[in-house]
């Protein structure tokens, strides 16, 4: 004869001993990667942000290697000025980029040796991905060092080419963004066909701007007045970003052991997340890498 099973109904409630261990001992697993697997998608954003750019500074070279004229990747200056969680001071970042070509010089014209957008990426600026920017800031050379000082000075006063440039952003000559590789660019944002003359009539000089570039020659090498072979800028959080977004750390994120840090007391102990973009002068080959600590 079959027997029926017996179901007790006043077994004892809640974890044996064994469980709970093993419980405690899954829930500090979790605790313990779960930073790591924050900074993984925080990666993989930076990694995916930072493509457009790459893929802009890489046309730019093509372009004018193709059609042998200076070809610059432009830079939007975000409208706003930031707090810099890292610094603790305000600072300007560049929040989009487009590709831009030179007019002939001799081309007998008001707009002769203007730069202008390239009939296949159109006037106007591509922002980088949310959240994100490119530091005006050399950055460090290695992965667990603080980046150099800032590298602009923001002015009001009209550049020496005259008072009908509208700069909202212009480098002087003591800013620094020339160790960046980058170099002012004199841009007319409307599309100038050279061929025809009738654009003359319609050209306002007043509508000439002056943005910060890489300029790429027909030779497909970068454009500096810097004795290097090599410049590098750095695509980041913006600064504005909670410290704990922005770095990787081996310690607290508090202001001792950041100080210490920015100081150089303490070095290896944290380090900015980013991806390090670098353009070589000679061949103007485009090379990106992580910031992020191994």
């Amino acid at each position: 004869m079959r027997r029926e099973a017996r179901h007790s109904g006043g077994g004892a409630a809640g974890f044996s001993l064994v469980e709970l261990i093993v419980v405690l001992a899954v829930i500090g697993i979790l605790t313990a990667i779960s930073i790591p697997v924050v900074r993984m998608f925080s990666q993989n954003d930076l990694q995916r942000g930072v493509r457009p750019l790459t893929s802009m500074l890489r046309a730019a070279r093509v372009y004018a290697a193709t059609y042998n004229v200076n070809t610059a990747v432009i830079y939007e200056i975000a409208p706003f000025p930031v707090d810099d969680t890292i610094l603790g001071q305000t600072v300007r970042v560049l929040s989009g980029a487009m590709v831009v070509y030179q007019l002939p010089k001799d081309a007998g014209t008001s707009y002769a040796g203007l730069y202008v957008p390239t009939p296949q990426h159109g006037a106007d600026f591509q922002p980088f991905i949310s959240g994100y920017c490119v530091l005006l800031q050399k950055p460090p050379d290695s992965y667990d060092q603080p980046p150099s000082g800032l590298k602009y000075n923001v002015t009001g006063d009209p550049p020496p080419d005259g008072p009908d440039y509208k700069p909202f952003f212009f480098q002087a000559a003591d800013a620094g963004t020339k160790e960046l590789g980058m170099a002012p660019v004199r841009v007319y944002r409307s599309y100038i066909d050279p061929q025809l003359a009738v654009r003359e009539a319609e050209f306002a000089a007043a509508d000439v701007e002056i943005y910060l570039g890489h300029i790429f020659d027909g030779k497909g090498s970068l454009l500096s007045d810097e004795d290097k072979q090599r410049f590098r800028i750095l695509f980041a959080p913006m600064p504005d970003e909670p410290r704990e977004e922005r770095m990787w750390t081996s310690k607290t994120f508090d202001d001792l052991d950041l100080n210490l840090w920015k100081s150089g007391t303490e070095q290896g102990t944290m380090g900015y997340q980013g991806q390090e973009v670098t353009i070589y002068r000679s061949t103007g080959r485009i090379k990106t890498g992580s910031l992020q600590a191994p």
